[in-house]
Formats: structure tokens, sequence, C-alpha cells
């Protein structure tokens, strides 16, 4: 698949298997557990990646457990700071390896972070279990379509232009 394909797919909100990661997994009966599939071969990006998959299974944990609205938002509040930082830091190692997709997956970072922050609006809104569930489905697409087809297609890049 083209890169601007994948990328036209996560804007759109994609969903379904690819490369046998089955996205359809709803917050009340499955967490997502790391796996050394979703690892880059970048240090500092599967650090983060790592991380923002126990920041999202922190977030489920919580919208299953509790009613506390409080504790909700500021998971939800760092859940997204760490979600700009990964994209800040992510797209300067791209920008420094002078990747030539660079400006496209940076609007991509955009659009997901756009799509996070009308569904975490949604959640403060409706205050539902719908719109919960919503955002945990959408984090969990999103990180592992994200990983495992986009990010995946610059650090295959990358390798390739270290080995030449």
């Amino acid at each position: 698949m083209h890169y601007k394909q994948l990328i036209w797919l996560g804007v759109l909100g994609w969903r379904g298997n690819f490369r046998g990661y089955n996205t359809g997994i709803k917050v009340k009966t499955d967490m997502i557990e790391w796996h050394s599939k979703y690892e880059l071969g970048i240090e500092d990006i599967d650090f983060q990646h790592h991380f923002f998959l126990n920041l999202i299974n922190r977030l489920a944990n919580e919208l299953r457990q509790s009613d506390n609205l409080e504790r909700q938002n500021a998971l939800i509040s760092e859940l997204s700071a760490y979600a700009r930082f990964h994209f800040i830091s992510e797209e300067n190692i791209m920008f420094a390896a002078g990747y030539p997709d660079f400006i496209e997956h940076k609007n991509l970072h955009f659009e997901l972070l756009d799509q996070l922050s009308s569904r975490t609006n949604r959640l403060a809104i409706q205050k539902s279990d719908t719109a919960g569930v919503d955002i945990i489905d959408f984090l969990i697409d999103w990180f592992l379509h994200h990983t495992s087809t986009i990010d995946r297609v610059f650090a295959d890049w990358m390798r390739k232009e270290q080995g030449a």
C-alpha cells in the first residue's frame, strides 16, 4: 500500500484488520498488551509507544471501573499532552533524518490530535459509556494502525537510508 493511501486511511479513522492486527477491541472486554511486533527498531520511538500504550490502558481501566470524572479528565489530559510530546519528538527524528514524507506525517499527527480533541470534548459533554468506549476504541485503532503502518514506513525508510 502506498504511503499516501495509508495516510488517507488514517485520517478517515480506518477500522478492521491490517497485517494481523485486529483493531475492533472494545473497552469493556479487552485491553491491549505490548508485544515486540509493535517495535520499530528506533529506541526512543519504541519507548514512547510503549508508554503511550500504557496510558491508553490506564484510561480504559479508569473509564471501565470508575465514575470519577476528575480522575478521567486528568488521565485524558495526560494522554493528550503525551501524544503531543511524542509527535513532536517523532517529528524531530524524522526532520533530522531528512525523511521525504515528513510534512505528510506531521499533517497526519495534526489530524489525529484533532480527532482526539473532538472525542475528548464529546466525552466531556455526554459523560456516557458510549463516548468512553468511542475514545478508547479510537485510541487503540490509532495506536495499532499508526504504529504498524505509518510509523513502520518511516522506520523502514530510515533503516534503508542508514544501510546506504
